[in-house]
């Protein structure tokens, strides 16, 4: 990637080069994937500069979604759901919708900005059987309260709810951001407050910004018709900057925090050298962070899990695992160096043995990624595909699918005035 500078204050620059050979390949396909994405309503109490879903339809009804989650658990197979919006606590069924998914023995997570997470509220969606909150926070989100924020301080608003949620005790708390050119550089500020609070964060997961500019670009149907790419809520007029890779959020994940390592991917479904999901996970105990897992356990833990469990693993149950992950420091020269590391520190003070061992996983998702000839470069095994009139769709593309009967292809408005636009095959961005 070259070096691209934003608004002055910042240029990237990839020092850090990703080996797909030195990763784990995440086994997931469609129809055996940890995670269902379940879509309760399109009605949402912010506005997110980086937002894929617009309000056409609000709430469905609870009945719809028993539907759903019985679809998703025929054929995803999910070892979660992820119960998504719009805002999901808006939702006047939100726990009653909980409750049926936990009774169908699969995990309920709550993706949720945080905005109506209230003490009572909590409180009843762990009786129903949630299992935790992934929760987005960052400063493109317009929150009336913190107008003009940085990251570094939003991370008072994230203290605020990890210590919500850890107060009532027995549920996973991960925080997502998406990531701006005009934000890469405060990446470290996020990370730097996770470690802080390895005990209450189980996990961060920065998402990388992706727009379409209509001053440059149009859009075609499946039919090469074209349509007004301005009706979606992910389009802008222009957008002049050079979009953040998933590489070069490892690189500022890493240089902050060199222990970091990331240990798994997904690639894309039009280019090969794509890295579309990063996944790994530090070990730490306190403030202190020793290292990470390597391929070798990750690859462990996924296949046993689908071993023993029956589902691939998206939500871990961090705090069961704690130093039982350097058992496969045999096997794992990541977490052998990790132990190296634990083991150095306690010679040094006695009194960290006794300190419990924490994992924080770290994930990075590379959002669809237009290619020239207008077809988008989509998540290979996509975990966050949904239910959409019978059949499985990307959840990131659902408005297209709403506003214009399925996926679009997006292409230069001067290609289309001097070349003929091919028209993908069915299923291409799949």
């Amino acid at each position: 990637t070259s070096p691209n500078i934003a608004f002055g204050l910042l240029v990237r620059e990839v020092k850090v080069a990703l080996d797909k050979r030195q990763m784990y390949r995440m086994p997931w396909s469609m129809n055996d994937n940890p995670i269902a994405w379940l879509e309760v309503t399109d009605i949402c109490n912010l506005r997110c500069e980086g937002c894929y879903r617009q309000r056409l339809t609000g709430h469905k009804t609870l009945e719809e979604l028993r539907e759903e989650v019985l679809f998703l658990k025929r054929w995803r197979n999910p070892d979660n759901v992820s119960i998504a919006g719009g805002e999901p606590l808006l939702h006047p069924h939100i726990v009653d919708l909980v409750a049926f998914i936990a009774a169908q023995g699969i995990k309920p997570v709550l993706l949720s900005n945080g905005v109506a997470l209230e003490p009572e509220i909590l409180r009843e969606l762990k009786r129903a059987g949630l299992s935790g909150f992934t929760l987005h926070v960052d400063s493109h989100q317009g929150r009336a309260d913190f107008a003009g924020a940085s990251e570094a301080d939003l991370n008072a608003l994230r203290q605020h709810y990890a210590e919500l949620i850890a107060a009532e005790g027995g549920l996973i708390t991960v925080f997502n951001s998406t990531v701006y050119p005009s934000t890469y550089h405060e990446i470290p500020d996020v990370v730097r407050w996770g470690n802080a609070h390895l005990d209450i964060v189980q996990g961060l997961v920065f998402i990388t910004y992706r727009i379409a500019a209509t001053d440059s670009q149009t859009a075609v149907d499946s039919t090469a018709r074209e349509v007004d790419l301005s009706r979606l809520s992910y389009a802008t007029e222009r957008f002049d900057e050079e979009f953040v890779t998933g590489p070069e959020v490892v690189q500022a994940i890493h240089e902050c925090l060199p222990a970091y390592e990331p240990a798994a991917y997904l690639g894309g479904t039009l280019r090969h050298d794509s890295f579309k999901w990063i996944a790994g996970a530090v070990i730490g105990s306190g403030d202190e962070v020793y290292g990470s897992i390597g391929r070798r356990t990750m690859e462990v833990a996924q296949a046993g899990h689908h071993l023993f469990r029956g589902t691939y693993l998206a939500y871990l149950n961090q705090p069961a695992i704690g130093a039982k992950v350097f058992l496969m420091a045999p096997w794992d020269p990541a977490v052998r160096r990790a132990a190296k590391r634990w083991l150095a520190a306690v010679a040094k003070n006695p009194a960290r043995l006794f300190r419990p061992i924490r994992l924080q996983s770290y994930g990075i998702i590379q959002a669809p990624d237009i290619q020239p000839d207008g077809r988008a470069d989509m998540c290979d095994s996509c975990p966050d595909m949904t239910y959409f009139d019978g059949k499985l769709i990307n959840s990131c593309r659902m408005d297209e699918y709403r506003l214009f009967g399925g996926m679009l292809s997006v292409v230069d408005r001067a290609r289309l005035a001097t070349a003929e636009t091919p028209v993908p095959e069915e299923g291409a961005s799949n």
